[in-house]
């Protein structure tokens, strides 16, 4: 009688007691994501404050974009032997130097397209 009393407890408290020990597991992963949350909150705002200073606007610029203020030297040290960005976006002068303007150059293509079978 005795066991079969434990049993029946055991079957009616299976389902209350793994709801309430499913609900502490879910309480500590949201306060976990709560703390991660608030650390993010707290990094934005201190970010949001530090692009409200002009200086510090200043100084992502230059870093960042490679500005400079007018009147300050600007200085590129290359590695000897390599290209700076400066001569590997710009094409030769033999490449681009044709005779002509540009509208003769487009009609050349113009009439070489229409010879062309």
């Amino acid at each position: 009688m005795l066991g079969a009393v434990v049993v029946l407890m055991l079957v009616l408290l299976a389902s209350p007691l793994h709801r309430y020990f499913g609900s502490r597991g879910d309480v500590s992963s949201a306060a976990q994501q709560l703390r991660k949350d608030t650390a993010t909150l707290h990094r934005l705002q201190h970010q949001q404050k530090q692009w409200g200073d002009p200086g510090y606007v200043e100084q992502q610029a230059r870093a960042r974009l490679q500005y400079a203020m007018p009147g300050d030297t600007v200085y590129v040290v290359v590695d000897h032997g390599a290209k700076s960005d400066l001569q590997k976006t710009v094409r030769t002068v033999s490449a681009t130097h044709d005779d002509g303007t540009w509208n003769t150059k487009l009609w050349g293509s113009v009439t070489r397209a229409a010879t062309t079978p």
